[in-house]
């Protein structure tokens, strides 16, 4: 892929997911927002039905534990609800209103001594009522005696006297607490709504009374409200209040199929995304990344094909070629730039091989101190050509174990160069080892350039090199460190970093040593 589309690509990405995931939430707004709706009207419905409930409960417990008798008094025909007019007015040309009212006397005898004596006691239950009767124009109809007939007994009955005389007594007398959260509780399950629920009663003048419950508070933005008692003009005595704490959570979980799938769906893309753009930006890296090391072991390979072919010219001329100590000279110097070139190419092979874990380590009783001592000396001559210096302090008693030597080799070389390499002075290279616990421990410090804080981590990725303003001012292919990470971590061991800016790094290898 081309670099110049992937900002490209990236941004459109972008925004389609902030667009797709605008469109998912205002979808879910919207469904929230029905749910909300939904929960409402099954709340009303009970709220309904748990009225007509209650108010049909009173009028039981008034007719049957209350006032024994009133019922009875009333159906034996002695007390019959009686029907009065009060007015009959024309109210139009082809209306007609009747205003009546209708009563009821209940007598009772209250004894008051034990002689037998008996006080009569009569009360009386009144309430009025008004009927609209259309006319016909062109027939004067008078109020018949079936027409007074059909509303004295078809408009009133005893449960509404009941109604009337209820309006005066005191709310713990007309319900309690126990009932109301029995009704409610039953209406509400009824119709899916298993969530627990305040609930308080609350006066004309809206102020609460004492039937209220725990859960119930009056400052809860979703309160439910909705007639209980009424007067005898039909109006609003008693309000029943209603919340839900826990409303949020009950329609979640009602309808947590649905929202569960939108949100791993809206999570999946997101994942998506984030992996997309990641895989992109890394794809661009590593392509500069190439770029940097085709770059670079285009510079490693044309020193030693040069001095290869100025070597064979040279070989080539008559002068040098009957000379046996130039032969010999340009023999060997062709010699050792091809085993440089060779080198080259089987760190990159030796690289492509840990990638696809193919390497073997081959492990043996070796002697760590002198295989370090071993190292060391070798590596003396490079520093000693700059002026520098390596001390040694191989103080760990326990040095015996099984270690791929010629890789481990190669490890403490690389970390040697790199000191050698990153130190703009006389390089001043330190090596100690010690033993802690079951490890045997390699520390190789220099005094040289060090790194910056966020490059201690990416410093073992493979190609990668801390100057990228210059890639030819330190030589090297930026597989180093990656090769040492990876033939440490293959005998199960751990390579970890300081470092600071301008003042040098110290590389700690851990080795098991059983």
């Amino acid at each position: 892929m081309n670099n110049k589309f992937i900002p490209i690509i990236s941004v459109f990405m972008t925004i389609s997911l902030v667009v797709f995931t605008a469109l998912q939430f205002y979808w879910l707004k919207g469904y929230y927002g029905a749910l909300e709706q939904d929960f409402s009207n099954k709340v009303y419905s009970a709220l309904e039905s748990s009225t007509t409930k209650i108010n049909a409960l009173e009028v039981n417990k008034y007719m049957n534990v209350d006032f024994k008798n009133f019922a009875n008094t009333i159906e034996a025909g002695k007390n019959q609800p009686s029907l009065t007019t009060i007015s009959q007015v024309e109210d139009s040309a082809s209306r007609r209103s009747i205003t009546y009212s209708r009563n009821i006397l209940e007598k009772k005898d209250f004894p008051i001594s034990k002689n037998g004596d008996s006080l009569k006691i009569a009360t009386v239950y009144s309430d009025k009522n008004l009927i609209r009767i259309k006319k016909d124009p062109n027939k004067q109809e008078p109020l018949t005696s079936d027409l007074s007939h059909s509303l004295e007994n078809g408009d009133y009955t005893i449960r509404d006297f009941v109604r009337v005389a209820a309006t005066n007594l005191p709310l713990n007398k007309r319900v309690t607490s126990k009932v109301l959260d029995s009704v409610v509780t039953k209406e509400l399950k009824l119709r899916g709504i298993n969530t627990p629920l305040g609930f308080a009663i609350y006066d004309k003048n809206d102020k609460c009374t004492n039937i209220v419950n725990a859960l119930f508070k009056k400052d809860d933005k979703d309160i439910y409200k909705y007639p209980l008692f009424l007067d005898a003009d039909y109006k609003t005595l008693y309000t029943l209040d209603v919340m839900f704490p826990r409303k949020d959570y009950s329609l979640a979980r009602n309808n947590l199929p649905m929202l569960l799938g939108t949100f791993m769906s809206l999570l999946t893309i997101l994942g998506i995304y984030i992996i997309s753009i990641n895989y992109m930006m890394r794809q661009k890296k590593i392509a500069e990344v190439k770029t940097d090391f085709i770059n670079n072991m285009s510079h490693e390979f044309k020193t030693p094909l040069a001095t290869i072919s100025v070597a064979t010219d040279s070989l080539a001329n008559d002068k040098i070629a009957f000379n046996p100590d130039k032969v010999k000279y340009y023999s060997a110097l062709i010699k050792q730039e091809n085993l440089r070139m060779k080198k080259q190419v089987e760190n990159v092979l030796n690289m492509s091989k840990l990638e696809r874990n193919e390497m073997q380590l081959f492990l043996k009783e070796t002697n760590v101190r002198e295989l370090i001592q071993k190292m060391a000396d070798s590596f003396k001559l490079i520093v000693d050509k700059r002026g520098g210096e390596i001390t040694l302090d191989l103080s760990a008693p326990k040095h015996q174990f099984k270690i791929d030597e010629f890789h481990i080799s190669n490890a403490l070389v690389n970390l040697l160069d790199n000191a050698n390499k990153y130190s703009p002075k006389p390089p001043e290279i330190n090596i100690k080892t010690k033993n802690e616990g079951n490890w045997y421990v390699i520390e190789i410090k220099d005094h040289g350039m060090g790194m910056e804080t966020h490059n201690k981590l990416k410093i073992f990725e493979k190609f990668f090199r801390e100057e990228t303003g210059n890639i030819h001012n330190v030589k090297g292919q930026g597989l180093g460190l990656s090769y040492v990470k990876k033939i440490i971590e293959l005998h199960k061991g751990q390579v970890l970093v300081e470092s600071a800016k301008d003042k040098g790094s110290t590389f700690t290898i851990k080795l098991p040593m059983a």
